[in-house]
């Protein structure tokens, strides 16, 4: 991660609480889609809990299609070849991830270790996220 002046900047040791929310979760991609796959999935939360995280309200400055739903947590993210997955995805210094897990238990997680320093960067970020799931299965 570049600092002001454009060097590179050591992000490998860094106190998490730094990142609020974003920084309080480390985990593997593998990991972190587990766990979303069981939440989506209604293995973690009662039936009750599960329908207040899926009542979402429009989004559009959450991700950079301006389509996104946001509810309790987590928020709709519409994949490249139709249909919506559920997302959260977090930013800490040095490191970005984005994730994405559908209805049916398809899951994937793009971590960068350089973030997006412009729109299209962030655009690519979340092209490929919108791919991945489609491919799988």
């Amino acid at each position: 991660m570049p600092d002001a002046e454009g060097s590179p900047a050591d992000v490998t040791e860094m106190d998490p609480p730094l990142g609020w929310a974003a920084g309080q979760l480390v985990s593997t991609p593998r990991d972190l889609n587990a766990f979303l796959t069981a939440l989506v999935g209604g293995k973690l939360l009662r039936p009750a809990q599960l329908k207040q995280m899926r009542t979402t309200i429009k989004t559009p400055d959450f991700d950079t299609t301006g389509t996104a739903r946001y509810g309790l947590g987590r928020a709709t993210f519409e994949l490249s070849r139709g249909g919506v997955a559920w997302t959260h995805g977090g930013d800490a210094p040095g490191y970005v991830t984005r994730n994405a897990v559908t209805e049916d238990g398809r899951a994937a997680t793009v971590a960068v270790t350089a973030p997006p320093t412009s729109l299209p960067a962030a655009e690519h970020i979340e092209a490929a996220l919108g791919t991945a799931p489609c491919e799988q299965r």
